[in-house]
């Protein structure tokens, strides 16, 4: 609540519109706004933007992306990336920032994720890092070898395959649920939740969703697999959804639910 200077004549008034505002059940962080946004970028002809959702006492709620409905169009035939920061609410949650790379052919393995598609990568390491997985850096072989214990992992997930598919430089391990038939031919990709990790640590939660499923604007929501332990105290996400915002004309992209976990 804001601090206003008052003169001896004006505090009693004020006194009392204070104290009925009390009553009132007013609290310090009533007038804040939920939401909070990080920079606006361009993509396609529209644009994208990171968001939090905090609670009334401040503590983050939700983390995600909007993009709006422009923005699946005049997409490049190249890969593109786009680095977006989380607000400064972001802090007290497990992630650093966020990557939107939009894969205008797929990627492998072939029949399987080989269509137009979005990954998005909401990270906990901070891009610094990110940028060093590097085939050419002194040491990648061990920090690449060096898989997390099994309990920080959320539950179900397994490698990708082999490394020299679900390992990519600027990027990471990938882990799928291995609870689904993901394999060319038996699995029908239109958005999966991947888990990403990097030298013994969880990395990153990654959505993907085709560009064909989204212009269907679906909706989508889902709990998030949890790890038996956690290696940094922070908030992690136990809900994942994908929606259109019909006033804004935007996709959503969230991961909510936010509950603190501690370091174990």
């Amino acid at each position: 609540m804001r601090t206003i200077p008052i003169s001896r004549a004006s505090g009693i008034a004020i006194a009392a519109g204070t104290a009925l505002t009390l009553l009132l059940g007013c609290s310090s962080g009533s007038d804040s706004e939920p939401y909070s946004y990080g920079p606006t970028v361009d993509v396609g002809d529209g644009t994208a933007r990171t968001y939090v959702e905090s609670g009334d006492d401040g503590t983050p709620r939700a983390i995600g992306l909007r993009f709006s409905a422009t923005a699946l169009d005049g997409l490049a035939d190249v890969l593109e990336v786009h680095t977006l920061e989380f607000p400064a609410e972001a802090d007290e949650t497990a992630f650093d920032h966020l990557t939107l790379d939009w894969n205008p052919h797929g990627h492998e393995p072939v029949g399987l994720f080989d269509q137009p598609h979005f990954d998005i990568h909401f990270y906990m390491i901070p891009a610094e890092k990110v940028d060093e997985i590097d085939p050419a850096a002194t040491g990648y072989a061990e920090a690449a070898a060096n898989m997390p214990d099994p309990r920080y992992m959320p539950a179900d997930y397994v490698p990708a395959g082999p490394p020299e598919m679900a390992l990519v430089p600027q990027m990471g391990m990938h882990w799928v649920d291995g609870t689904l038939p993901i394999a060319p031919g038996q699995y029908d990709f239109t958005q999966i939740l991947i888990e990403g990790s990097w030298d013994g640590e969880w990395t990153f939660v990654e959505p993907m969703m085709t560009r064909e499923w989204l212009l269907t604007r679906p909706t989508v929501d889902e709990p998030v697999k949890q790890p038996e332990a956690y290696q940094q105290s922070a908030y992690y996400p136990t809900t994942y959804s994908v929606s259109f915002d019909d006033q804004e004309q935007e996709y959503v992209v969230e991961l909510g639910g936010l509950t603190m976990r501690e370091e174990s």
